[in-house]
């Protein structure tokens, strides 16, 4: 009897993710074949048999995280007889090996779905609805639940095809990224044996709901791959295509256009850039649509009419980031809604972020009303949220989703009522920027990540999060003295996050 390990490679990595068996339990195995995949770190890895036989007892559940220098799985050399040596091993006095999941009275194969991991500040998400059912079929790329991270709402595809077996995750739960949120599995497969065996389902604690063992998540290949289409073109001429997708053809250096859909409607996913080739490209022309003339016509004008001037600082997140976890778990809200907040608390504090230069004058308004930047597949738009300074954050946090959510389906709310915006592109690890301000706004507020940093305290290095943030201002309306008197209060703010909500 072999004992396969992980390769010498992974031995630096903590704890590993076994993502997917290739082999079923009384499969027969070569040497150096591949019986599984696994994840370490954010990047697959095979794993090859070290010995040739039959594979009688897998020790690590697919889904399951363990140890790097675990053993994953027993290689009988000697017989096929895989029954006599799975009770073998049954009665046997290895601790860890009883306490891992014997999944081989579980015919089939079960592949859990993941919480992504959108971006690296991302540690959690909460599941706003699910696009599918206990049931259903779905296929590679089709969307398959709609998520809400610190920062944004977002939709996501299936990396995987089959039947959906079980769901674990109720819509409104706060699940932990790489941790399965349902399983897959096809009609038969007793999928509540398969759970029963896996050790960290019955100790795991579940929040709101969810209860998985944690796991990470990674794109895999379909057993059954979709049948591709031609790339689907939205009207401002931009393909459609998923995340990961236009990451993948980023670093390959392939035209999203000259790679087939497999995903819903001829949508690209990663599967379909990894099959691809770089290859030299045409150029195309295509309409320029009302939206995108709109954007470049106000955003021109700004850029050439309105004296621009920058100020940026950087705030110790550590506080704010806690306190906006444990918030969550009392109402839905984002790190975004905490920065809405606090920015309409100083809106209030200096009129001139609520005012207007038009025709030589300067109009001061008495609501505080804020646009929140959406980007689409068509192009950005900006929602405003009325009186801002009249909620308390439940309230702001409850209609700034509802207006996003109405903006991603064409219905924009408190179009032109706004005085100030706000641009977050934090959730795409983007760390600090400088934005174009919306006139006839006099501000915007672009906002980066929240990552990990030290701060310096009476010589002291000191670890927590960091968040940057630049105001673009209006000169005609804000000087640099009271751009900076703003920027202090948000700091002040946003560091003592506890007032906001009390």
């Amino acid at each position: 009897m072999s004992k396969i390990h992980l390769p010498k490679k992974l031995s630096n990595f903590k704890q590993v993710l076994l993502y997917q068996w290739l082999k079923e339990i009384g499969a027969k195995v070569e040497k150096d074949s591949v019986i599984c995949v696994v994840q370490a770190g954010r990047d697959l890895f095979e794993v090859k048999s070290n010995a040739s036989g039959v594979l009688s007892e897998a020790l690590i559940y697919a889904g399951g995280v363990f140890d790097a220098d675990m053993p994953i799985a027993a290689i009988d050399e000697k017989t096929q007889n895989t029954t006599s040596n799975t009770e073998k091993s049954s009665k046997s006095g290895d601790t860890k090996m009883n306490q891992k999941a014997d999944t081989s009275s579980v015919q089939g194969t079960v592949i859990p779905i993941l919480m992504p991991q959108a971006g690296q500040s991302m540690e959690e998400g909460t599941i706003l609805s699910w696009k599918v059912a206990e049931g259903d079929r779905i296929e590679v790329g089709q969307i398959i639940m709609e998520i809400e991270t610190d920062k944004a709402t977002m939709e996501v595809e299936a990396v995987d095809a089959g039947r959906i077996a079980k769901i674990v995750a109720a819509e409104g739960a706060i699940v932990e990224v790489k941790v399965p949120v349902a399983y897959i599995a096809e009609e038969g497969v007793n999928i509540d044996a398969y759970l029963g065996s896996s050790p960290a389902e019955s100790t795991a604690a579940p929040k709101a709901a969810a209860a998985a063992p944690k796991a990470e998540a990674a794109p895999a290949k379909s057993s059954a791959p979709s049948q591709k289409q031609a790339a689907s073109i939205s009207e401002s001429g931009r393909v459609k295509a998923s995340p990961a997708a236009r990451k993948a053809a980023i670093d390959k250096g392939i035209d999203l256009a000259t790679v087939g859909g497999s995903g819903p409607g001829g949508r690209v996913i990663s599967s379909d850039v990894e099959s691809a080739e770089a290859a030299p490209t045409e150029a195309r022309t295509y309409a320029v649509t009302k939206m995108r003339k709109a954007i470049a016509t106000n955003l021109l004008y700004s850029k050439q009419n309105v004296p621009h001037f920058y100020a940026k600082t950087t705030i110790d997140a550590g506080a704010l980031f806690s306190t906006y976890r444990k918030t969550k778990e009392q109402f839905k809200c984002s790190v975004n809604d905490f920065i809405t907040y606090a920015c309409g608390k100083a809106i209030r504090q200096y009129p001139a972020f609520r005012s207007q230069y038009k025709n030589h004058e300067i109009t001061e308004y008495p609501s505080v009303n804020i646009g929140i930047a959406v980007g689409t597949d068509d192009g950005l738009t900006v929602p405003v949220v009325l009186d801002v300074d009249k909620m308390n954050l439940q309230q702001l946090a409850a209609k700034t989703q509802q207006v996003v959510e109405s903006a991603r389906k064409g219905r924009m709310e408190g179009l032109g009522q706004g005085v100030f915006t706000i641009t977050n592109l934090g959730m795409f690890g983007v760390e600090d920027f400088s934005a174009i301000i919306n006139p006839p706004e006099a501000a915007i507020l672009a906002v980066g990540a929240i990552r990990e940093g030290v701060v310096v305290e009476n010589g002291a290095i000191r670890p927590t999060r960091l968040m940057s943030m630049t105001i673009s201002a209006d000169h005609r309306v804000i000087d640099g003295v009271l751009a900076a008197k703003f920027l202090q209060t948000l700091k002040e703010l946003l560091e003592k996050p506890q007032q906001l909500i009390s």
